[in-house]
């Protein structure tokens, strides 16, 4: 046995194991008792990222997952990957070449611009990869995929081009959502809505050949420019005359149809809706109906181009003030109205979104989004926790065209062709030499790059070798596709979830994964999300440096159940590294002893009722982390272990102990040993998904000669021979009853080491027969002089009592304390109680009080007012006792 550091040091053991584990393959897949496959897909950290408590959330629930599944005896594979991160990456690496040289992407050119990015992954890619080595990932890395790596390439060009000869990948002019600041179009997943402070303008409209007008309400008027009708409901009364008449765009003078369509509200605004469908996706159908034309009157980078007339080169709110000033000197303003409404943000650029029409290329994702909801409705994937399926059908149920093109030079570039002879258009797996329709050699590709969430789309089964057969068979496709479980977080639901079920159905037949678990998201501990601007964000490395992996990994997990959030407070994160030390000082107590202990453990019939119960214990709380982990419950898992740990095993199987363990009695010191290197042994086995480090660094004085590492050892389950309920049920008695006498001496100050009578009434034969077996062992640890009766009619007088649910217990206190002094103590904090108590009962009848003060001010007042009556009760019960 090596000799035990007399304060355990997290960052020795973590630095220690981690290689020892990569460099042995222990993350590789081994066949196991199961004869079945376990694998996991990480969701692929983008090549920009840094490590963040989302990161270290996700991968301690992974890494749970698949460290217990190893040990369950299923050939478990984890496959690591990497995002290209298409905006963000290209966005940093412009940034980097304008900070250093002055130029842009455009002055390089687009293979040059290339060369510089992945020369930029190389140095930086791999720093978030090793990060999460810091927080224990037992991921195959030798499995590890990149999005754009070969394989994955190969599955996007294949997608692309069989959709594309399907009908289903198809351009088109279509509104969509325009970053200004990327020059890009983006998803409606890529946009935050957020609430902003804005106005309601209402503007006239002239009628043709008429004085009158129409009033029109929006909150930016400057889009008027490109205005092509106006609707109003042909169920108004007020407005139905009008269709088919003509109305005047003030300033653009530009003549527009009035339309009737049910969209326009009759009871809201002032019934008139000005059409703007080149910049507004309600506009755009309306327009579509009625066959309006689309004005776009925005450039690439959000400036006002030529069909805004004299406003071209302004910024939209530019333009809107100077064409408020305008209206007014036309006598076509009517008012301004201040209001709060929703305004799209680009989550990468943090800009206004603008609604506007371009060429795009879309997916048509009808049927493939209703398959995916059928998957889920007929459970061939499930969600744990199961509410977050209606998050998936929200998406699927209303789904709309993917646009998945994006005016980047990162990226996979999207794989169709363009003959500059004849104007084929065509889709292709591999580069062409020339047209398949006019075999003229004058080609060029599409400028853009595809959506990354193409590519992760597909990525259950691209990092499986999908579609090159060679690669397929080397990555063992067959066995460890579909996976099993995907971890993440309900915030890329819509993103990749959704988008992985839908592609992986299409092109495989079978859903990419059997569960979807989605686990919390990381807040600071007031429960606000952690950003930048706040300055709450944690840096898991720090607190790794800190606590140790282990009571980072430990707090999370115990924190991760179905939750929607986890508030994060660095205190609890020390409490957790308090229990590790705990468990780690009783090892250091038990571990001179285990030189006694024997290999195998005695039958059960040899064992001492308290053996038998520890051991019955273990085993139901192997059940319990067994139920929990299977269900993705890892907060209950921790809850049962860390229960286990401190309460039983520690403060109480422990301290049974001693007397033996420092006892004559070889036989009995031996049989306590091998029980406790037993338990021992489960434990580490038991939290080993959670806390692989110290666990295995316990492990290594605790198993055979010849015995493999803990992360391949097996997981203790339930054993039938262990359920002991009658054992359980005696000794967590004989607990509660110790427990309930030291609190009865503690209410009185009596000294710890004073040996007191204490009478214990029952009338459970069973109880009253084990306690009798179990006397000494009570009375040592009670400090008890004790005496076990039946229940009688009369009760000791003058004695501080109390009960469990099976027995009464008393303690006289005459001749212990001066009871005369102890009641009037009693008499005078009873009298405190009850002045207290008229104070805070005064408030709450008040209606003043009531009426005005703030909700958490009254709660407040409450919870006092029921403590005060709380400890009223308690200290009468007390003096009722010395009548």
């Amino acid at each position: 046995m090596t000799e035990l550091a007399k304060t355990y040091n997290a960052e020795a053991v973590e630095s220690k194991w981690y290689p020892i584990w990569k460099s042995g393959n222990y993350f590789k897949p081994r066949s196991g008792k199961q004869n079945k496959s376990f694998s996991i897909i990480m969701p692929p950290p983008n090549v920009t990222g840094k490590l963040h408590m989302g990161h270290a959330l996700d991968n301690t629930c992974q890494d749970a997952l698949v460290r217990y599944k190893r040990m369950k005896g299923f050939e478990t594979l984890w496959i690591p990957g990497q995002d290209h991160a298409g905006i963000a990456t290209q966005a940093v690496v412009e940034k980097e070449l304008f900070a250093t040289t002055k130029k842009t992407r455009h002055d390089l050119g687009r293979e040059e611009f290339l060369k510089l990015v992945w020369e930029w992954k190389e140095r930086n890619g791999n720093f978030i990869l090793e990060q999460l080595e810091k927080v224990g990932v037992s991921a195959d890395w030798d499995t590890f995929c990149f999005t754009m790596d070969e394989i994955p390439n190969q599955a996007i060009r294949k997608v692309f081009t069989d959709w594309f000869n399907e009908g289903l990948i198809y351009q088109a002019d279509y509104i969509v959502n325009w970053d200004t600041v990327l020059r890009s179009a983006i998803s409606d997943a890529e946009v935050d809505h957020e609430e902003v402070k804005g106005a309601f303008y209402h503007i006239k409209y002239p009628l043709k050949d008429s004085n009158d007008f129409l009033e029109i309400a929006t909150t930016r008027p400057e889009t008027m420019l490109g205005d092509t009708g106006i609707a109003v409901n042909p169920a108004d009364d007020r407005f139905k005359h009008l269709i088919g008449k003509t109305a005047i765009v003030p300033i653009a003078n530009r003549e527009v149809p009035i339309v009737g369509d049910d969209y326009v509200s009759i009871d809201k605004g002032t019934g008139c809706l000005k059409v703007t469908p080149g910049h507004d996706f309600n506009d755009f159908e309306i327009g579509k109906r009625h066959n309006l034309p689309i004005i776009n009157i925005l450039k690439d980078d959000g400036l006002l181009n030529e069909n805004a007339l004299n406003y071209q080169g302004m910024t939209c709110a530019e333009a809107r003030q100077k064409i408020l000033v305008e209206l007014e000197e036309k006598n076509l303003f009517v008012k301004k109205e201040e209001c709060l409404h929703q305004v799209g943000h680009g989550q990468r650029s943090g800009t206004v979104v603008e609604p506007r029409v371009s060429k795009q290329w879309f997916v048509n994702i009808d049927q493939m989004a209703s398959e995916a909801v059928k998957s889920v409705e007929n459970s061939d994937m499930r969600f744990f926790p199961k509410g977050w399926e209606n998050t998936f059908f929200a998406f699927l149920r209303n789904p709309r065209p993917w646009c998945i093109s994006r005016q980047l030079w990162w990226g996979h570039r999207i794989p169709a062709f363009y003959c500059d002879g004849c104007g084929h258009i065509w889709a292709a797996e591999h580069d062409p030499e020339k047209c398949p329709k006019c075999n003229s050699a004058k080609l060029h590709q599409d400028n853009d790059v595809l959506d990354t969430w193409f590519s992760s789309g597909l990525w259950a089964q691209s990092t499986l070798g999908w579609p090159n057969e060679d690669a397929m068979k080397e990555k063992q496709f067959e066995k460890f596709f579909p996976t099993a479980t995907l971890v993440t977080g309900f915030d890329i639901i819509f993103f990749w979830v959704a988008r992985m079920m839908m592609m992986t159905l299409k092109t495989t037949g079978k859903v990419p994964f059997a569960d979807t678990y989605i686990h919390a998201i990381v807040r600071d501990k007031h429960g606000r999300k952690m950003s930048k601007s706040l300055g709450n964000g944690i840096d898991p490395l720090e607190l790794i440096k800190e606590y140790g992996a282990d009571a980072m990994r430990f707090t999370l997990a115990a924190g991760s159940g179905y939750n929607r959030n986890l508030n994060l407070d660095p205190e609890r994160i020390a409490g957790y590294r308090n229990f590790i030390n705990k468990l780690w000082n009783a090892f250091r107590f038990v571990h001179p002893f285990l030189s006694e202990s024997q290999e195998q453990m005695p039958s059960l019939d040899r064992l001492a009722p308290q053996e038998r119960w520890i051991l019955a214990e273990l085993n139901s709380i192997s059940k319990k982390m067994n139920d929990s982990l299977d269900e993705y419950r890892f907060d209950d898992a921790c809850a049962a272990i860390y229960s286990f740990v401190y309460d039983k095993f520690c403060s109480w199987f422990i301290e049974l102990s001693k007397p033996i363990l420092y006892g004559e009695n070889q036989e009995e010191k031996t049989r306590r040993a091998t029980v406790l290197r037993f338990a021992l042994r489960d434990i580490v086995k038991l939290l080993h998904p959670i806390i692989p480090f110290m666990s295995e660094e316990l492990w290594e004085n605790l198993k055979n000669e010849g015995e493999e590492l803990l992360i391949v050892q097996d997981y203790p389950e339930f054993q039938k021979e262990l359920d002991l309920p009658e054992e359980q049920a005696n000794m967590n008695a004989f607990i509660e009853i110790i427990s309930s006498i030291r609190n009865l001496r503690q209410s009185v100050n009596l000294s710890p080491k004073e040996e007191v009578p204490t009478i214990l009434f029952s009338d459970n034969e069973k109880l009253c027969q084990y306690l009798e077996l179990n006397k000494k062992s009570l009375e040592d640890l009670a400090r008890a002089q004790l005496k076990i009766e039946p229940t009688p009619k009369k009760r000791p007088q003058k004695s501080l009592s109390t009960a469990t649910e099976l027995c009464e217990i008393y303690l006289p206190l005459e001749g212990l304390i001066d009871v005369e002094e102890h009641v009037n103590k009693v008499k005078k904090s009873l009298e405190k109680a009850v002045i207290e108590h008229e104070k805070l009962a005064k408030k709450l009848t008040n209606e003043k009080f009531m009426n005005n003060a703030p909700e958490d001010v009254k709660a407040e007042v409450h919870e006092k007012n029921n403590l005060c009556l709380h400890k009223i009760n308690s200290l009468e019960t007390i003096l009722k006792g010395f009548e």
